[in-house]
């Protein structure tokens, strides 16, 4: 038995985060998949605002709340003191200001972007049987990510990771939401956001990426078998 159970499923970017960070830090879990549409009422009671995912660390308590924390940045804050190597966030303080900058940016205005206005409009209907809401997947590609993909094009440019050049939890909530987007609509058009498709490809490119990302394909292969192209 490991130490620690993760409590989601795997297409969520929030999980996927906190996958990588125990990928990345050598740390064993199980996972067990949750049913978001249905949340049962023993996981409501260790998220109390119904979220994934939940950590549990089982050498605190393997029943009830007692050693759970919601929240993946909560959660990724307490593995990266928990195992502090290898380091995931800034020992210098702007620099870390600025990855948890990031990781606020990424899982707030991006994952509401993505999440809302094109992963689950492109998917959910065709876990039920029906069409993909395209129009409001297209208005939102034309509309409000470009924004995102140029703020983030600036933060990517001339670097090989986003923070002091040296991979941090700023990648991996980045990535975690751009290979979400990857799944169902692609990645931009690489010609104008290079450095951020660029980014994308090589944290995908990482075995802590592969694991879930492996995952998820397996699950969309028969809903969504290739990414809807949104810019023809």
């Amino acid at each position: 038995m490991t130490d620690f159970v993760v409590y989601g499923t795997p297409m969520s970017p929030f999980v996927r985060k906190v996958e990588v960070v125990l990928q990345e830090k050598g740390l064993p879990y199980d996972f067990e998949s949750v049913n978001i549409m249905a949340k049962p009422d023993w996981f409501l009671a260790i998220s109390p605002m119904g979220r994934i995912p939940v950590l549990r660390d089982r050498r605190i308590g393997s029943d009830g709340t007692a050693g759970t924390i919601p929240d993946s940045s909560a959660i990724c804050a307490f593995l990266e003191a928990d195992t502090p190597v290898p380091a995931l966030y800034p020992k210098q303080p702007y620099a870390l200001g600025r990855a948890i900058w990031l990781e606020e940016y990424a899982d707030s205005e991006m994952a509401a972007t993505i999440g809302f206005n094109l992963f689950r409009p492109i998917l959910f209907p065709l876990m039920q049987g029906k069409p993909s809401d395209l129009d409001t997947a297209r208005k939102t590609w034309r509309e409000k990510m470009p924004r995102i993909f140029d703020y983030m094009e600036r933060q990517c440019e001339g670097r090989h990771f986003l923070v002091n050049d040296v991979f941090t939890i700023a990648d991996i909530a980045v990535a975690s939401q751009m290979t979400n987007l990857e799944l169902v609509a692609g990645l931009p058009d690489a010609t104008r956001w290079p450095s951020l498709v660029a980014h994308t490809e090589r944290m995908r490119g990482r075995l802590s990426f592969q694991t879930n990302l492996k995952i998820c394909r397996q699950g969309l292969a028969g809903a969504l078998p290739q990414p809807v192209r949104l810019d023809d």
